[in-house]
């Protein structure tokens, strides 16, 4: 077996950084059909993010951000959702690094993050400000543009996301994966994944004075036996958050990391709630 091979199954399968996409293929396929003209780029505060949209642009707009590694295309069942698509205005981003967000140009600051994938906002009609859904990685992505853009975002719902500082364990083979030349034999994707998630603990830490000054409505969704967020990182943020602001909370026994796929009913139910909470 090839040394590049070997990497990237063992990125795959013990970083954490895999997602279950295949069995999303017919339903991207099936979107990039219908909606040739709603896949385009925007230029962000710092560089150039892709993102997908579908639903009522005049609408309030909810904006959906990966983990790591990821895509817009992680998305693609909640842009499709037909109740979603009524009423309101859905937007999937790639994130900084991926994708056709300069795919390979790694971003570890979730402030920069955040001010690129707020920038999308442009693209809405509805002068309302946005829902943000994070998974994973975008987790704290979505903390940290309701932290630096309380006005934009009205709500957020967090699933399963890494936010918590002192649970952030760097891994033996994350290291590794920085040395010359291993670096230059794993695959781009896995890549950036590595390097945005080793400084992650840090990034963490320099949220932690913000929480308490957090103004939107949330939800929060964490599932009981995920081995790549621990679940004490819903117990971290009931812990730092404005308990008036916590609209909704699950804990989610038997259920794994990969929420948005296998159990997209507790994200459709966070929705409803944060929206009932700001209208």
């Amino acid at each position: 077996m090839k040394l590049k091979t070997i990497f990237y199954f063992i990125f795959f399968g013990l970083v954490g950084c895999a997602n279950p996409m295949k069995s999303l293929e017919p339903d991207i396929k099936e979107f990039k059909a219908q909606h040739p003209g709603q896949i385009q780029t925007f230029q962000g505060k710092y560089r150039k993010i892709q993102m997908a949209w579908s639903g009522d642009v005049h609408q309030r707009p909810i904006i959906f951000v990966h983990g790591s590694p990821g895509s817009w295309e992680a998305w693609v069942r909640f842009l499709q959702n037909s109740d979603l698509q009524k009423n309101y205005h859905l937007i999937a981003v790639d994130r900084p690094g991926y994708g056709g967000s300069g795919a390979g140009q790694t971003e570890v600051s979730l402030a920069k993050q955040a001010d690129d994938i707020i920038s999308v906002l442009a693209f809405n009609q509805s002068g309302k400000p946005a829902i943000l859904v994070g998974h994973s990685y975008g987790g704290p992505v979505v903390v940290k543009m309701a932290m630096e853009h309380s006005k934009e975002v009205a709500a957020v719902v967090v699933v399963a996301g890494s936010v918590s500082p002192d649970l952030e364990k760097t891994k033996w083979f994350q290291i590794p994966g920085q040395w010359w030349p291993i670096r230059n034999l794993i695959p781009n994707m896995l890549r950036v994944c590595n390097e945005e998630i080793l400084p992650l603990k840090g990034e963490l830490n320099q949220m932690l004075p913000d929480w308490p000054n957090i103004k939107a409505k949330m939800a929060l969704v964490q599932g009981e036996e995920d081995d790549l967020v621990p679940p004490g990182n819903l117990d971290f943020m009931l812990k730092k958050l404005n308990s008036e602001s916590v609209v909704k909370v699950v804990r989610a026994p038997h259920v794994n990391h990969f929420i948005p796929w296998q159990h997209p009913e507790f994200i459709l139910e966070s929705i409803r709630a944060v929206n009932q909470a700001i209208n």
